[in-house]
């Protein structure tokens, strides 16, 4: 198949966290620079986040649909298929409430967004998207179908380098379902401690099941501030749980 080449680029705290309070840290801002400066030299088209990130990123606002819209059809919808970078979310119910076709964030370059639907989103949700110039595919029926977005991605967009920026969730899935290349690992030097704090790694609702996963170390690389960054390609990419 053709797809891009997929990235987990990721930060985490030593015991593996990638939320929490250990994030505010000068040590573990120090750490995020180096995560910047790294995610910017991958050069890549697209950075993809899941569902929970996407709404802390837009504070959590609600779409405001219109119910009596329900004319936009199960048929992918291209916005813009140029843009020099693309923010794929992966919303498979259609809950993120977009302003805009363009993701903004200080700190980021703009984004073309590009919404990966399941077939459960309503069809006002997607009439929302289409209002606002928002890009959107579908990929599978009621779960996600990691393959099918890629397969999309590439042809639709022209995609060819994504880095899977979390969370763990999402880590989770498209790494069992085979689509994941390289782990690029940074590791600030702090702990969180938090047992309810996400994970690099967590089990999705989008798998019945998981099998567990090995790596094969590429590289060791000490960074600014004593943060470490691990660069790992993928034992048996094909795992294929669902």
């Amino acid at each position: 198949m053709q797809r891009p080449k997929n990235v987990i680029h990721i930060l985490s705290a030593l015991d593996g966290k990638i939320t929490g309070p250990f994030m505010g840290l000068a040590a573990t801002r120090t750490a995020n620079r180096e995560y910047a400066r790294i995610r910017t030299e991958y050069h890549a088209d697209a950075w993809l986040y899941g569902t929970v990130t996407t709404k802390e990123f837009t504070d959590h606002r609600k779409p405001i649909l219109d119910d009596q819209d329900i004319s936009s059809s199960l048929e992918d919808f291209i916005a813009d298929r140029e843009a020099a970078l693309y923010y794929v979310s992966i919303d498979a119910l259609g809950e993120i409430g977009w302003e805009s076709g363009i993701f903004q964030s200080p700190g980021r370059p703009d984004a073309h967004i590009i919404e990966v639907l399941t077939e459960q989103a309503s069809p006002a949700y997607r009439a929302y998207l289409r209002r606002h110039g928002v890009s959107y595919i579908f990929a599978g029926e009621k779960s996600l179908d990691c393959k099918i977005a890629c397969e999309k991605l590439y042809r639709m967009f022209d995609i060819q380098t994504m880095l899977i920026c979390g969370g763990g969730g999402i880590n989770w899935t498209f790494l069992q379902q085979g689509m994941v290349d390289e782990l690029s690992l940074l590791l600030a030097p702090a702990a969180d401690g938090d047992p309810d704090s996400v994970t690099v790694f967590e089990q999705s609702p989008f798998l019945s099941k998981s099998i567990p996963a090995t790596f094969k170390l590429k590289d060791v690389e000490r960074l600014e501030g004593d943060a470490v960054r691990l660069v790992y390609t993928i034992v048996d990419p094909k795992v294929g749980a669902q």
